[in-house]
């Protein structure tokens, strides 16, 4: 029950379970982890470090505004609202400094090039923030490739790794030398309680000077204790903290990458079966053989192996998930923003894909976990293709 900040007796447990979890995280995205675990600063969201990681970008990057006296963001058309809210906000002047973002197009795979984000960048560039994983269709994005040339040209690079953590090998994402400046990571993605995630920095890849502690020598985002290296005053959440912590040690039990890739597997199988099992069900309903198709990469390697996005020509997925919410836990569009009721039109991350309308509105979004049994499996594809073919012959 101490607090972490103590110096009693007290205190010195819930730090030492602060600073082990800290440790863990950088085992997550780091192929040999630094010893510096201030790198770390704890958030309550994924969303509040996207946020923090555009604020401390543009904060350290003042001395290349333009002759107009802009800073220039690249980013892709299909990010989190996390991202694209926070970015619209520095558009509309209602926060400074002021900065025109660019927005490199992802291809009908929803994946982005390497060589278009770096063609992208310019003399008043601040940042390049681009997802390692897509939250609605899946796709992994080339991330190492661009840490690595966005280092090359002296550009800060941030990387929203809330959907890939504990579900892809991200180790070397956040190597000193060649990766990512700062790694949004969030627990509850990999098995920690909602309400806990992180924000990895590189150690002095910012440039603080004029805004920053003088006790700690960093940018204040949160006055107060000096928490979370001076960044971020307040009482960290210790047993939340402990959680993330624990989780990400789950991954690799057996000091190796066993439950990593254990969980993928199984993941990947669970993802394999409820596509066919969706896609035979509506040719044997229908006597069609083109209802069906998924959304996102096919190749496996490209992609997440929980997540499923299918798009059912001839079906209206609002219609769809008002009859089958109750029984089938799914979407038509990321789970954190999507709306309900009868109907819905469809998001903008499949319009950036250019999926054709029939297909986008009736997009599914479905994802399975290490949990996810055969027979879940099987009930959900069961109840998906019975309504959709109800849909379809009505």
């Amino acid at each position: 029950f101490g607090n972490p900040s103590s110096s009693h007796h007290f205190g010195s447990e819930p730090k030492a379970a602060v600073n082990k979890a800290r440790r863990s995280l950088l085992s997550l995205i780091q192929s040999v982890p630094i010893a510096d675990l201030s790198s770390i600063m704890f958030t309550g969201c994924g969303t509040e470090s996207n946020n923090v990681a555009i604020r401390l970008a543009l904060l350290s990057s003042t001395h290349k505004v333009d002759k107009d006296g802009l800073l220039q963001v690249v980013t892709t058309n299909i990010e989190h609202p996390a991202i694209t809210q926070c970015l619209n906000s520095y558009i509309r002047g209602g926060l400074t400094p002021k900065i025109t973002v660019t927005e490199v197009p992802v291809d009908e795979f929803g994946r982005v090039s390497s060589s278009d984000v770096i063609d992208a960048i310019q003399e008043n560039t601040a940042l390049v923030t681009i997802m390692t994983a897509n939250n609605e269709v899946g796709s992994l994005q080339p991330v190492f490739e661009i840490a690595k040339i966005c280092r090359q040209k002296h550009v800060l690079f941030h990387t929203d790794a809330a959907q890939a953590v504990g579900k892809v090998d991200l180790r070397g994402l956040a190597d000193e030398t060649t990766g990512a400046d700062m790694v949004t990571i969030v627990g509850h993605k990999f098995g920690a309680p909602k309400g806990i995630a992180a924000l990895y920095i590189r150690p002095n890849c910012l440039d603080e000077n004029g805004r920053v502690n003088p006790e700690h020598g960093r940018s204040v985002l949160l006055m107060g204790g000096g928490q979370e290296g001076g960044r971020r005053g307040g009482t960290e959440n210790v047993p939340y903290i402990a959680g993330i912590g624990r989780a990400a040690d789950m991954l690799f039990e057996h000091g190796d990458r066993s439950g990593l890739e254990a969980n993928a597997m199984h993941m990947q199988k669970m993802r394999s079966r409820l596509l066919e099992r969706i896609t035979t069900g509506l040719e044997e309903s229908t006597g069609k053989t083109d209802i069906s198709r998924v959304n996102g990469p096919l190749n496996a390697d490209q992609r997440l192996p929980n997540t499923l996005s299918i798009g059912l020509k001839g079906v209206q997925s609002g219609r769809l998930l008002a009859d089958i919410g109750e029984v089938v836990a799914c979407s038509a569009g990321s789970a954190c923003h999507s709306s309900s009721g009868p109907t819905m039109s469809y998001s903008a991350i499949l319009k950036a894909m250019n999926v054709p309308p029939e297909l986008a509105v009736g997009t599914l979004r479905l994802s399975v976990g290490p949990n996810t049994s055969l027979e879940d499996v099987d009930f959900a594809a069961d109840v998906i293709v019975k309504e959709a073919t109800r849909q379809l012959n009505t």
